[in-house]
């Protein structure tokens, strides 16, 4: 698959995907994996569509200051973000860096109603954080025969990649027993 139209893909799969796994590895040095909310889904978040240059296929987290998540990001920023869409078998994986957003205009801009339930003062509430992520990587898979893995920015490049091997994601094709 050329990296333009994996991109291509895989950008409307985030903009569509309700939730999100993420991926920090924790002080130990082991994968931790949590469900965050994907604040991409344009038709979900229809409100933060104009502020989130989603062709770079960033994403931001509300998290709270004490959270134990939040040290993991800040000691390893390393990230993965890994959406997949049941119906349809496709995934894609996002590995990239997080980083907490300092600018209190920009905290502000990206501020959602429903965060109030975790952090009742609002943007000024000293727990509320906000997380930034940027993606470097991307991998998708159309859930049929064809995967892209690559760096991001070959996406926005004309030239032709390599293809990859056929089949080399889909788990199913992984003979477990022998």
């Amino acid at each position: 698959m050329e990296a333009k139209t994996a991109y291509n893909k895989a950008l409307k799969l985030i903009q569509r995907a309700t939730w999100v796994l993420s991926c920090a590895v924790d002080a130990d040095g082991w994968p931790d994996n949590a469900y965050r909310t994907n604040f991409a889904n344009i038709y979900r978040y229809p409100s933060l569509a104009k502020k989130i240059d989603y062709k770079k296929l960033e994403n931001y987290f509300p998290i709270n200051k004490y959270s134990s998540r939040l040290k993991q990001f800040l000691l390893c920023p390393k990230t993965t973000l890994y959406f997949y869409d049941i119906s349809t078998g496709e995934i894609c994986q996002l590995k990239g860096k997080m980083d907490v957003v300092k600018n209190p205009a920009r905290r502000a801009e990206l501020w959602q109603e429903e965060w109030q339930r975790q952090f009742p003062e609002g943007v000024n509430d000293e727990d509320f954080m906000l997380i930034h992520f940027q993606a470097d990587i991307l991998q998708y898979y159309d859930g049929f025969s064809d995967s892209f893995w690559g760096p991001l920015k070959e996406a926005f490049e004309d030239k032709p990649l390599t293809k990859n091997k056929k089949n080399a994601w889909p788990a199913r094709n992984i003979n477990l027993v022998k």
